[in-house]
């Protein structure tokens, strides 16, 4: 299970302030305390009234403190000064916060771009997971998909210990979910009679990992997919067709190299899913 504890990473955009409206679900991943975080990308050497920056920038912190107590949480703020995506994950470390959650796009908010820089670079840098909120445009404005999160959740798995991690930690979620899907994806094969065979493997152990999940009641309806080509095209394709509220996978995948923080599949996923992603390591 995670930490008690999540950064909440800010760049003061409307979109990254609508993630305190998704506080509150979190609470079914057992987080009680939210790190507030603003990084000053600045040399603070070469800025005039650089303590005048750090004073304006902790007020505007201060008033989000506030709404982020009304709803039950500990909160505490950290102003850091450097690169974005490296502070973020320092103050993780420092704080010992197993989770970040962050905006998929940031001040330069543009309807084609999926991923914002930092969320980008955090991603591929951090060791920690990461709950990437995606936003829909409703009447040009961005809103969050929040209150629907985890009602339907996909769960990417290829059977490696890392995607087993993930299965652990949807066993261990404070509340039900109304349907989980797993999600097999088979590489295309030459021969029909492996396929064949990969296909009866995959649906033995899913069904194996469906009776689990009911056993541990977190939900009654679980779903199985098995799906053949490219895992990342299928993992997108699912998420849309079956209006998911929230994707859960491993960081990395059967295969990968071990020294690699993110996989290639997950890279894709959590850029180009129209749906929340948690990306959760297992490091």
């Amino acid at each position: 299970m995670l930490s008690k504890k999540v950064v909440l990473a800010t760049d003061h955009s409307e979109a990254a302030k609508k993630l305190i409206n998704c506080l509150d679900e979190l609470k079914i991943l057992g987080i009680e305390e939210v790190i507030l975080t603003y990084v000053l990308d600045v040399q603070p050497s070469k800025i005039l009234n650089f303590d005048k920056i750090i004073e304006s920038n902790e007020k505007r912190l201060h008033l989000a403190k506030e709404q982020i107590e009304d709803k039950g949480f500990n909160v505490k703020i950290k102003i850091p000064v450097g690169s974005p995506a490296v502070e973020i994950d320092r103050v993780a470390d420092d704080e010992s916060a197993d989770l970040i959650l962050i905006a998929s796009h940031g001040k330069g908010f543009i309807k084609k771009v999926f991923l914002g820089s930092t969320t980008y670079n955090l991603i591929r840098q951090s060791k920690k997971s990461i709950l990437i909120e995606k936003y829909e445009i409703v009447d040009d404005e961005a809103r969050v998909a929040c209150a629907r999160k985890f009602n339907r959740i996909l769960i990417p798995v290829d059977f490696s210990d890392d995607s087993m991690s993930v299965i652990n930690l949807v066993k261990e979620l404070k509340e039900k979910a109304e349907e989980i899907i797993l999600l097999n994806v088979i590489e295309s094969s030459r021969f029909f009679d492996s396929l064949k065979e990969a296909r009866e493997n995959a649906e033995k152990k899913l069904n194996e990992i469906a009776g689990e999940l009911k056993e541990s009641d977190i939900t009654e309806k679980v779903t199985i997919k098995i799906e053949e080509g490219a895992a990342s095209e299928n993992i997108i394709n699912i998420a849309e067709s079956e209006d998911v509220g929230l994707i859960i996978m491993a960081k990395r995948g059967r295969g990968n190299i071990k020294e690699l923080i993110l996989g290639s599949t997950s890279d894709r996923v959590a850029k180009e899913s129209p749906s929340p992603v948690l990306l959760v390591s297992n490091q």
